[in-house]
C-alpha cells in the first residue's frame, strides 16, 4: 500500500548537499544563542558556586549537547566554532558567565585539545604575563 521512490544516486547526493549545506550557518546561529543564553544567567554566587537548580540545569543541557556537536564537527568546521569561542573568551569579561564560558572552551578542548591548546595558551600566557608585570600577583 505504500509507493516507494526510488532516486538516482545523483539525486540523492543533490538532496544530501541540499540538507546539509547550511550546517556551518545552523552551527554559528547555535554559538551565538549559547553566548546569548550565557550573557543573560544571573550572577554567580559567592567563590563561583552554582545559581538556582534551573540555570544549572539549564547549562549542563546546553553544554553537554554542545559537547557531543563539537566532537563530530569537520575540521573546518570546528576551526570555525573555535574561532569564534576564542573570540568571544577574549574580548569579553562577563562575571555571570565565566564558568559557563570554561565549560565551552573544556567542550571544545575534549574535542581537539592540540587545536585549543595552539590558540587559547599564548593568549592565556600573555595575559599572565601582564598581571605579573603589573603586580596583581598574590
Amino acid at each position: 500500500d505504500t509507493m516507494e521512490l526510488k532516486l538516482s544516486n545523483e539525486a540523492e547526493d543533490a538532496l544530501l548537499t541540499d540538507s546539509t549545506g547550511s550546517f556551518a550557518i545552523w552551527v554559528a546561529s547555535l554559538i551565538h544563542c549559547v553566548i546569548q543564553l550565557l550573557e543573560n544567567l544571573p550572577e554567580e554566587g559567592p567563590n563561583g558556586s552554582a545559581r538556582g537548580t534551573t540555570e544549572v540545569q539549564v547549562v549542563d543541557a546546553v553544554t553537554g549537547a554542545w559537547s557531543q556537536i563539537c566532537v563530530h564537527l569537520s575540521d573546518p568546521l570546528f576551526n570555525f566554532v573555535l574561532n569564534m569561542i576564542f573570540d568571544y573568551a577574549s574580548t569579553n569579561v562577563r562575571s555571570n558567565a565565566v564558568c559557563v564560558i570554561h565549560q565551552l572552551v573544556e567542550c571544545i578542548a575534549n574535542a581537539h585539545p592540540k587545536k585549543t591548546l595552539v590558540m587559547f595558551l599564548p593568549f592565556c600566557a600573555a595575559n599572565i604575563h601582564t598581571e605579573i608585570e603589573h603586580g596583581v600577583s598574590s
